[in-house]
């Protein structure tokens, strides 16, 4: 400790003048104890030069030629800078995600409502409104080839299904298949009485509305707000699961 505070108070110096005013200070320190003790001045330079080199070794002086300077004692600034900037990439990261999932219930919600507006304006026979099928969400549509033998299995508690497929399959939710039928896409018009003024704001400005917004402009006449408001109670239907299998099924 010694070594490494005198080389701090002279910031550069060598290693013959550390041991020199080191070997000073010892002696004078020991006769103070005691007068008449010896002293191995080689073996101080010695533990002197082992202190210089292990400085060296925690970079906290550096040597060039017989030249010492003096660095600074390790701090954990670096390690500590290093850890924010990992901590910052994983939250970027995560805001992304949440970014990403809410892009996904916009674009599902605006699939529900034209839907429900479909089904709304589809006229049903008399036959169709008997049945009063419906069919629940969500869902999964499992499709392949019809040549291929598939085998289904299911848990003793109905939670878990498991299938074998001869041949490839594919499987796709209900948000995609909405989507394949382009349910997707609405009216700036629309999405202001769908979305809170501040969401609306935020979804805007980082870009959410651009594959769900009409290229054409919206409409706004009388009649057309009266048909946004029945399409309000559809969707309230819709999700209370109070469509018929015959208004759903002519798309889905």
């Amino acid at each position: 400790m010694m070594v490494c505070k005198k080389v701090e108070e002279k910031g550069v110096t060598t290693y013959n003048e550390v041991a020199d005013e080191l070997v000073q200070h010892v002696v004078a320190e020991r006769k103070k104890e005691d007068p008449s003790s010896k002293f191995d001045e080689k073996n101080i330079r010695r533990r002197v030069y082992d202190a210089l080199n292990v400085l060296m070794a925690m970079d906290i002086i550096t040597k060039e030629k017989k030249a010492i300077s003096w660095k600074g004692l390790p701090t954990s600034a670096h390690a500590d800078l290093d850890m924010l900037q990992r901590e910052k990439e994983y939250l970027q990261q995560e805001v992304e995600v949440k970014k990403e999932a809410l892009r996904e219930l916009l674009v599902q919600q605006v699939c529900f409502r034209n839907l429900v507006a479909h089904n709304y304006e589809r006229p049903v026979s008399a036959e169709e409104q008997k049945k009063d099928h419906k069919i629940p969400l969500p869902f999964i549509v499992v499709n392949t080839n019809s040549s291929a033998v598939i085998q289904c299995n299911m848990s003793r508690d109905l939670t878990d299904v498991m299938f074998d497929f001869s041949q490839p399959f594919e499987i796709n939710d209900d948000n995609t298949i909405l989507k394949r039928l382009g349910m997707q896409k609405t009216t700036r018009e629309t999405l202001e009485e769908m979305l809170p003024d501040d969401l609306l704001a935020y979804a805007e400005q980082q870009g959410m509305l651009k594959s769900i917004l009409e290229n054409s402009p919206p409409k706004t006449t009388e009649s057309s707000s009266s048909a946004r408001g029945s399409k309000g109670d559809a969707k309230r239907d819709f999700l209370n699961g109070n469509v018929s299998a015959g208004q759903a099924s002519s798309y889905i």
